[in-house]
């Protein structure tokens, strides 16, 4: 077969073209710093790319429920701990004002301190998280307890209780608020505002109240109130013991979340990225062997009859 300047041309050149590419493949590769920029160049390491990016975005979700079911349980934590150590003054308060040689109007300045107290536990009622309120079950978006109505309450010796409720109603069966915090793990983060705030601790501080304005009232009386209040101040103990087994679980899903996401971005590094060192050897040596073909094409393809006619 007869082999033509032209044939050695286009060989030449098509060699050249096809070195081009893979020159060009090398280098967005070091440059973009993937295996591979399109899913058809290598349609399983793209497939298994998409399942560990789902993985890795997945377990991103998980850890922000994490942190704003830690950020609700923390304010809850915060807010009892306010509760507990009014309740606290409150009895102290109370064990003084039982003394028998208090007059009339050190009672009605010690009625004043524990009404003040009263009404901070339920500003107290109505705290937030964000925008969110945290001891109305699911009502996220309303208070649970009018102020203005506390107030009428505790000057009301024979007020209802249900009254200083914005429902109009004690609490009761409110419903749990639940974080899905990994697959199939979900966990309550709200307290039952029937168990923290329910018509038990509102009723206690109001009889003590009532009593402290009434001058007829003995020592003896107001000692029967301690019992209530150290019964008010346990189960206020128990809820945050409560509160906190369940923020200490979500602790320890929080650690193996943390591993689960270093484990999925080692693993989807170890199929897209790719190992620079080899990398840059394989574009050194592709860009050698182009040199020798451009060289060599040269050398071949440059001779002709017009070469000699001089």
């Amino acid at each position: 077969m007869r082999v033509t300047q032209t044939m050695l041309t286009q060989t030449n050149l098509k060699h050249l073209s096809s070195s081009y590419n893979t020159l060009a493949r090398v280098q967005e590769q070091l440059i973009s710093g993937k295996r591979i920029q399109k899913a058809s160049e290598d349609p399983v390491v793209a497939m298994q790319g998409i399942r560990y990016r789902t993985e890795v975005r997945e377990v991103d979700q998980f850890r922000r429920n994490v942190s704003e079911a830690t950020s609700w349980m923390d304010m809850t934590d915060s807010t009892l701990n306010e509760v507990t150590e009014a309740v606290k003054r409150i009895r102290e308060l109370t064990t003084q004002a039982a003394n028998d040689t208090y007059e009339s109007s050190q009672r009605a300045i010690i009625k004043s301190e524990v009404d003040q107290l009263i009404e901070h536990i339920g500003s107290l009622a109505n705290s937030k998280a964000g925008e969110k309120y945290i001891y109305n079950g699911t009502k996220t978006d309303q208070p649970l307890i009018d102020i203005d109505q506390l107030k009428a309450y505790l000057a009301n010796p024979t007020g209802s209780v249900d009254s200083i409720y914005e429902s109009g109603t004690a609490p009761a069966a409110s419903g749990k608020i639940e974080f899905e915090v990994s697959k199939g793990i979900n966990v309550q983060v709200n307290m039952q505002p029937e168990t923290v705030f329910g018509k038990e601790l509102f009723e206690g501080l109001h009889k003590l109240s009532t009593l402290l304005n009434d001058p007829a009232t003995g020592g003896a009386d107001l000692s029967a109130e301690l019992d209530t209040l150290d019964t008010l101040g346990q189960n206020l103990i128990t809820e945050r013991a409560e509160l906190g087994a369940r923020a200490n679980r979500l602790e320890l899903v929080d650690n193996r979340l943390q591993d689960h996401e270093i484990i999925a971005k080692t693993i989807m590094s170890d199929n897209e990225d790719i190992d620079v060192e080899k990398v840059i050897m394989e574009l050194k040596s592709h860009e050698t062997v182009h040199r020798a073909a451009l060289s060599a094409g040269a050398r071949i393809i440059q001779p002709t009859l017009l070469d000699f006619l001089r």
